[in-house]
């Protein structure tokens, strides 16, 4: 009998379905598993579910008798009481009333908390290196976004995971924690737009925690329907499509890259104003230093003119000073002789009056100079009392100290002593 119930056990786990119901004898383990009845209100048919602690706390639904659900997952056969339970994987809300109403309730809870309050926006990083993307694969919109992204240089990090349904939470959870062990600048989780039943995992309350909490900024190009999901609201920054996103992520690199192109169209528009106006200047310059040697040339040939017949005239003057300097040398000549002759009489008739007035020739007849600091006394007033003077005399000097002063002058006699 075992290997029958294990065959069977086999067989029904494959079989992954959804059902829709009625909630009914709602109970909570101690363990914090919930055990319930699922009824089909038409038919009256009954089966027995439960739903995991784990799997409830990611749900994000508070259950309760008589709520309408639709809930996923595989049956199975209990081999002590031989019945069949249904382990649920996940719980929807049916209708969108439904649906709306847990939404309020849920962005009431978390506005209460602060949880999406300006001042806890992060700064989305205006050059991130590295970015981190939570999306689909098989999305249309995600190769331009990881592209757009690229093409800056950015280093891009894919975690693909369901973004469609209830079922995607786990997925959208673990692509989290995979990406908090990665060295990224900001976080990206997108997909496009949907109904509110698609979107529904991105209103769960775990999501919204983890993405409020996540150690980087977050960026959630998630789409929207009429009301925009708690993940979005609870994101650093919210973009309506993926497109969008990227635009943003890479906004600082492609306004540098403009910035380059406009400073790069500057500086050669810059670089063609000097150098044509150079090219101006130097034309202008070059017909002004033409101009110049021109006039050069025509002085040079005014002046080689002039300079020409000056040349006749200064050989016509040179030859007939010439001559005149000729006939003066003869002159000259003659009256040199004369003149030497009778300049040499002079000479020897001053030397012997030179001669004759010579003091040394004073100095041996007994006469002396009297000198005071190197220079010649001529007057009494030039020395004082105790004053050195010296005394030259024919064969030397005598150094000697004023005693007595006495001095004369017409007849006059006046003494110091």
């Amino acid at each position: 009998m075992g290997d029958y119930i294990s065959l069977l056990n086999e067989l029904l786990k494959r079989v992954e379905v959804k059902v829709v119901g009625e909630i009914s004898e709602l109970k909570r383990a101690s363990s914090g598993h919930i055990y319930f009845s699922l009824k089909d209100e038409e038919t009256g048919d009954v089966i027995n579910c439960v739903i995991w602690n784990s799997v409830y706390k990611m749900c994000g639904i508070e259950l309760e008798d008589g709520m309408q659900v639709v809930v996923s997952g595989a049956a199975d056969i209990y081999r002590v009481r031989g019945t069949l339970t249904f382990k649920v994987r996940t719980v929807e809300l049916v209708g969108e009333g439904a649906l709306k109403r847990a939404y309020e309730e849920l962005k009431a809870k978390l506005l209460k908390e602060g949880l999406f309050e300006t001042e806890k926006k992060r700064k989305i990083p205006e050059f991130p290196r590295a970015v981190g993307v939570i999306t689909s694969k098989k999305g249309a919109a995600i190769h331009d976004f990881i592209n757009n992204l690229e093409k800056f240089g950015l280093k891009v990090y894919i975690c693909d995971s369901r973004v469609e349904g209830q079922e995607a939470v786990k997925d959208l959870l673990s692509s989290i924690k995979t990406m908090k062990a990665k060295k990224i600048d900001v976080l990206v989780i997108t997909r496009g737009g949907g109904s509110l039943q698609s979107l529904l995992a991105f209103d769960n309350e775990m999501l919204v925690r983890e993405i409020a909490d996540f150690p980087v900024p977050v960026v959630a190009g998630i789409g929207h329907h009429e009301d925009i999901t708690l993940s979005a609201l609870a994101a650093d920054k919210t973009l309506s499509t993926p497109t969008a996103a990227a635009s943003y992520l890479t906004r600082g690199y492609q306004k540098a890259r403009d910035d380059l192109l406009y400073f790069q169209e500057s500086i050669k528009n810059g670089y063609e104003n000097i150098f044509y106006g150079r090219v101006r200047k130097f034309i202008s310059l070059f017909n002004e230093i033409v101009y110049f040697f021109r006039q050069i040339i025509d002085k040079y040939k005014k002046t080689e003119e002039r300079t020409r017949r000056n040349l006749l005239y200064m050989e016509s003057f040179i030859h007939k000073k010439k001559e005149e300097v000729n006939s003066l040398e003869q002159g000259i000549n003659s009256g040199l002789q004369t003149g030497l002759w009778q300049t040499k009489k002079k000479i020897e008739n001053i030397s012997q009056v030179i001669s004759a007035n010579d003091p040394k020739k004073q100095l041996n007849l007994g006469y002396a100079i009297i000198k005071k600091e190197g220079k010649a006394v001529k007057s009494t007033k030039q020395v004082k009392l105790e004053e050195t003077i010296q005394t030259v005399l024919s064969d030397g000097e005598l150094s000697s100290k004023v005693k007595k002063i006495k001095t004369q002058k017409y007849g006059q006699k006046k003494q110091q002593s």
